[in-house]
């Protein structure tokens, strides 16, 4: 009976009769089912790509206003410029953030301000880019995306320094030494600068001469009368990075490395400037030994830096330097060495002349924590001339005057 009942029972299991309209209308779903979620892509698809072109071009716009702001505050005489120092906290319009200007597909508003940290020659720049409009009116589908950069400037010491050797604190001149501090070049103001400008005593001993449009010297003069001598962190940032590009920083880490002339990464804040380590022309800077900037009239600290420069750096150039050399600390010169360019030292400067020696240009000692007096000689048969130059001390050809974005605070931020 069992063999009889699967016998007759198999045929009826393996019967597939009746599957395939199942089958087709479970693949009919499927079908309907992909058909519909295809059709709804085809309508939100159009919308997000568009949305996304509006987003696109607004966050264009709005770079748009940076490039604006940043051309205008390098024309600050020119039709459409910015000046220097703005009129107020915000630059008048359009560069006020609430003036519209229509671009292409649609417009951009930009707001230039003073940096909120106080620093005179730092700007921050903000700027909306709007497509098709700002109008809360216009019915049409908008978008706008806001961007916002830091920009540096390193000031024209040139044309704001009162004198051709700029002293803040006490200053010596000793032996043949000659400041003149005329100022003959329109582009760096009237004829009103002194030979030498000192905030305590000026000490000369010897056969020095001094002139100046303003006057031979001044003495005793309130720390005020240097305040457009100095050199701001985000100025300070501004040369070492210029410095970086042309090879001539000496430093830490900044921006991505500094080594020393035997290839080693240390740094001890100390260099020789001779001929064995020649220095080259452009933007010289030498760094603390942190990378640190050193606030002004702060703390006592122990990174100041310390550079000296020889006359045997400056054999292979002809006997000329030509830029500026910033210490971040104090600056020695020795022997016979000529400049044409800026000696700036966040603390003191020890110019010692011992042949034939020519500054022309502008010297600047701003000592931060230096309390010794600046010493300005010329000794063992030598002698020391420093010439206000404006075309030196502007040195064109390597300090832009050009407001350029600092690097890291480029950022797009949300509403």
């Amino acid at each position: 009976m069992l063999t009889s009942f699967v016998t007759m029972s198999s045929p009826d299991l393996l019967d597939q009769r009746g599957v395939a309209l199942p089958m087709a209308l479970f693949t009919l779903a499927l079908l309907t089912t992909l058909m519909l979620a295809f059709a709804s892509l085809s309508q939100t698809e159009p919308v997000i790509a568009a949305n996304h072109l509006r987003g696109t071009q607004a966050r264009t716009l709005a770079e748009s206003g940076l490039e604006l702001a940043i051309w205008a505050l390098a024309n600050p005489a020119g039709p459409g410029g910015v000046p220097t120092p703005l009129p107020g906290d915000t630059a008048d319009p359009p560069f006020d953030g609430r003036t519209f200007v229509p671009l292409a597909a649609g417009g951009f508003t930009v707001r230039i301000t003073n940096h909120a940290g106080g620093d005179a020659n730092r700007r921050t720049i903000a700027a909306v880019g709007w497509v098709p409009t700002n109008s809360p009116t216009d019915a049409r589908p908008r978008a706008h995306r806001q961007v916002s950069v830091d920009v540096v400037v390193v000031p024209p010491l040139a044309r704001r320094a009162p004198c051709a050797l700029c002293v803040r604190g006490a200053l010596d001149v000793v032996g043949p030494v000659s400041i003149e501090g005329r100022n003959r070049d329109p582009n760096c103001g009237d004829d009103t600068k002194y030979g030498a400008f000192s905030r305590d005593a000026t000490t000369l001993t010897g056969p020095v001469t001094l002139s100046g449009g303003a006057g031979p010297s001044a003495q005793q003069q309130p720390a005020a009368g240097l305040e457009g001598m100095t050199l701001s962190p985000a100025a300070l940032d501004a040369l070492k990075t210029l410095a970086w590009r042309n090879g001539t920083y000496y430093g830490p880490g900044f921006p991505r490395g500094g080594t020393r002339s035997d290839g080693s990464r240390t740094w001890s804040g100390r260099i020789v400037f001779d001929a064995a380590n020649p220095v080259a022309d452009g933007v010289v800077f030498v760094d603390t030994i942190d990378g640190v900037n050193v606030a002004v009239d702060g703390p006592p600290v122990t990174t100041l830096a310390g550079a000296r420069l020889d006359a045997g750096a400056l054999i292979a150039r002809g006997g000329v330097f030509r830029g500026w050399i910033v210490v971040n600390g104090s600056l020695e010169v020795t022997g016979g060495v000529n400049v044409r360019g800026v000696l700036y030292a966040v603390d003191g400067i020890t110019y010692s002349a011992t042949g034939e020696s020519r500054l022309e240009g502008l010297a600047v000692a701003m000592n931060t924590r230096n309390a010794s007096a600046t010493r300005i000689e010329a000794t063992s048969g030598g002698s020391l001339a420093i010439t206000f130059d404006c075309t030196h001390a502007t040195a064109a050809d390597s300090i832009p005057r050009a407001f350029t974005p600092i690097p890291g605070t480029y950022r797009e931020d949300a509403d």
